[in-house]
């Protein structure tokens, strides 16, 4: 081939290339575009240090995301510089602004990016500044705090490239990943195991032989954050803690959304100091940030790790994810405590079955009193245990969450079932707890009615008011209390709520009738017993087992007296 040819060719291979440069772009700003179709997590764009689906990823990036192409290196990468980055990019995910209006429209916010927010909660800080680097200690373009909301456009390891409004001016920069958060719906995660004893691990790498990091409660509340597409794992965020959960324990994370916190049927274990105690940011790290807690102190523990508790101190009620210090602090410096505030109201909620009140979280521990079906009661706490503690006025008892129905303001709505009424026969004074009486109680005039809640003794536990529903916000206006059944004209289904056996190996039948029913079991001397319907003659009782039957209610003692779990067993 002459060199005339020659020069030629090599002019015909630059004009073919010169037009590939063109066609992405190349020396003008081209904006990424991953076509997903899943808004809620959409997908990113790979920035990869070399041209080719083996190159190693240097960031990920959102729809949206402005980039400078410099160079077309082959068929499928384009040489691009965004936010101080160079990398390259696959070019089928780069178009024009042209193209992107003709595809989405001029008012589609294309270009916005992947909304998010400033979350500082339990990190020990009150503003971030924004970086033009992902150096630390770059020079600040601005501050930023929480709340503030930002547009997120990348993701550098653990650094996230955003566009943010400081001072009027729209200003892009880096700032800590963990940092940000998701908005709205998908932020709050609540850590709601199906049993009251579930722990979900907290891994520092999406991969299950990486550390962890610590053992989430039920009832923790974790920050939905960004991260690598972790594919089998969710990153989350628990106070200033950041880390993943794998995809197949996610089914323990309760997405809270625009409910209100009473809806979740978990909160997390509250304890208080013994003595001055260290809350660590870092734990046991004295070389970081910490502080002092008083004697006595209440805090929920969030998860545990090792021999320290990652706990928040209680500011803003309990169960609350936003407010309080956020920390470390030993477990031998920490007692069980009981709650004396309410958290929300349940409703009975088991059937036609009463609730039994127990003394203690245990299956055999002392009766104290029922709740009658239907009936709503205020919730004290949720230990972790398969009991809720509950407030009857000014005492408290423990229930079965199976039996309970959790109510929030746009919760779960209530059961059909009501809880009956009675008539106060005699003009009387509700009190706070059975058998004391109480001057500054609610007087409640004789031939006024009243609903049946619950029975504890030879008291009832008693609602006044025209509505058998508590204020599931508020405790003020509840006008419960707890009435002598002397005073009351009660119906007996409402005063025979649990049940003893007071002769040893009584018939358990399947109807009531000693002709037809036949005999489905033996009932035990001081056997404790539900009672579904009482009668004269015969009673439906349910065993602990879950077994329905009949007995005949002479052989049936009804009292509740305070002792009385102790003196039939």
């Amino acid at each position: 081939m002459s060199f005339v040819k020659r020069a030629w060719v090599a002019l015909a291979i630059l004009a073919l290339l010169l037009s590939a440069v063109c066609a992405v772009g190349a020396c003008e700003t081209m904006y990424v575009d991953n076509r997903e179709t899943d808004k809620i997590y959409p997908e990113r764009l790979n920035m990869r240090d070399e041209p080719a689906k083996t190159g190693g990823i240097l960031g990920l990036y959102y729809t949206g995301a402005q980039v400078e192409v410099l160079s077309v290196e082959n068929a499928d990468y384009a040489k691009v510089e965004i936010g101080g980055m160079t990398g390259y990019m696959a070019r089928e995910y780069l178009i024009s602004w042209d193209e992107a209006v003709a595809r989405y429209g001029e008012d589609s916010g294309f270009g916005d990016c992947r909304v998010a927010e400033i979350d500082l909660t339990g990190m020990w800080r009150s503003t971030t500044p924004l970086l033009p680097t992902t150096d630390a200690n770059s020079i600040s373009q601005g501050t930023l705090r929480t709340g503030d909301s930002v547009a997120l456009i990348g993701i550098i390891d653990d650094w996230a490239y955003i566009t943010a409004e400081i001072s009027g001016e729209k200003k892009t920069g880096y700032v800590p990943l963990d940092t940000l958060t998701d908005v709205g719906e998908r932020k709050v995660l609540i850590v709601a195991g199906k049993r009251a004893d579930s722990q979900t691990n907290l891994y520092a790498a999406a991969n299950d032989k990486a550390e962890i990091i610590m053992s989430l409660k039920n009832g923790t509340a974790c920050f939905s954050v960004f991260g690598r597409k972790e594919g089998e794992w969710r990153r989350v965020r628990v106070g200033g803690v950041t880390g993943y959960v794998r995809y197949t324990q996610t089914a323990n994370l309760y997405e809270l959304g625009t409910q209100t916190r009473s809806v979740v049927p978990y909160y997390p274990l509250q304890m208080q100091t013994k003595g001055d105690t260290l809350l660590y940011s870092v734990k046991d790290d004295k070389t970081q940030r910490y502080m002092t807690l008083g004697q006595e102190m209440k805090v929920e523990v969030l998860a545990e790790s090792g021999d320290s508790a990652y706990v928040r101190t209680l500011e803003g009620g309990a169960g609350a994810y936003d407010c309080g210090d956020f920390g470390f602090v030993s477990l031998s410096s920490l007692a069980l405590t009981a709650a004396g505030t309410s958290v929300g109201v349940a409703q009975v909620d088991d059937g036609d079955l009463p609730a039994v009140v127990y003394a203690e979280p245990e299956a055999d521990a002392q009766a104290i009193g029922a709740l009658c079906s239907g009936a709503q009661v205020r919730i004290a706490s949720f230990t972790q245990t398969d009991y809720a503690q509950v407030a009857l006025g000014g005492m408290t008892g423990y229930v079965l969450k199976d039996a309970l129905r959790i109510l929030g303001e746009t919760g779960e709505s209530t059961s059909e079932r009501i809880p009956q009424r009675a008539t106060v026969t005699n003009a009387l004074t509700l009190a706070q707890t059975p058998g004391k009486s109480d001057a500054d109680g609610e007087a409640v005039e004789a031939g006024s009615r009243v609903y049946m809640l619950g029975l504890v003794g030879d008291w009832a536990y008693v609602r006044a008011a025209d509505k058998p529903g508590l204020d599931a916000q508020d405790g003020e206006g509840d006008h419960t209390g707890f009435a002598a059944l002397s005073d009351l004209n009660a119906p007996a289904s409402t005063t025979h709520l649990v049940a003893y056996v007071t002769t040893d190996k009584v018939n358990l039948r399947s109807e009531g009738n000693s002709q037809t029913g036949k005999i489905i079991g033996k009932l035990r001397l001081g056997e404790r017993l539900r009672v579904a319907d009482y009668g004269t003659g015969w009673t439906c009782v349910v065993k602990p087992d879950g077994t329905r039957g009949y007995v005949m209610t002479k052989y049936l003692s009804f009292t509740l007296n305070a002792n009385d779990g102790e003196t039939q067993k």
